[in-house]
């Protein structure tokens, strides 16, 4: 099973899903750190949201990534970057526009690790944030890239997790 993202969806989640820290690279990155605070996991989505964070001195306890971002190839550094020695790597395929079981899974089963977990994602890891808001820990923060503005911090909350459970019964099955 896998759930397909509507066009009506589409639209909805261009609007960050949770604040958002304009800017590029290192400098908004800063930002997003010094926000931080002690989250009970720290998952990043996306090869330059991942990498940089790392740089920042921050091991996620989840991350995935798929080395492409925006649509290109990522250069060999970020791709060095975000293979840090102390995660568990896990692949998944899951194509663009799409939420595949397979992914569902892999972040559901690998959240309680007791070591970091790199997922990479064969297809696109860009909707993984709404499993990743699904499946973490209350207290928990899910970070990502906004395309063309800086990176969203979403906060992982009951509320935020019913919001998730409506985007995924809104969905499409295929």
């Amino acid at each position: 099973m896998a759930l397909k993202l509507t066009d009506a969806l589409r639209e909805k989640l261009k609007t960050p899903f949770g604040t958002l820290y304009k800017g590029k690279g290192a400098d908004c990155l800063t930002k997003v750190v010094r926000s931080l605070g002690k989250p009970v996991k720290i998952i990043s989505i996306g090869d330059v949201t991942t990498y940089y964070l790392i740089k920042a001195g921050i091991v996620p306890d989840m991350c995935l990534v798929d080395n492409i971002t925006m649509r290109i190839p990522v250069d060999h550094e970020i791709r060095k970057g975000t293979a840090h020695e102390s995660f568990k790597d896990v692949r998944v395929d899951n194509p663009p526009g799409l939420v595949t079981q397979e992914l569902m899974d892999a972040i559901r089963d690998n959240m309680s690790s007791k070591v970091p977990v790199r997922i990479f994602v064969n297809g696109e890891e860009d909707l993984a944030v709404i499993p990743a808001c699904l499946y973490a820990p209350i207290g928990s923060a899910v970070i990502y890239g906004q395309p063309s503005e800086g990176v969203v911090l979403v906060r992982v909350t009951e509320e935020k997790r019913k919001e998730t459970q409506a985007i995924l019964e809104q969905m499409a099955q295929v």
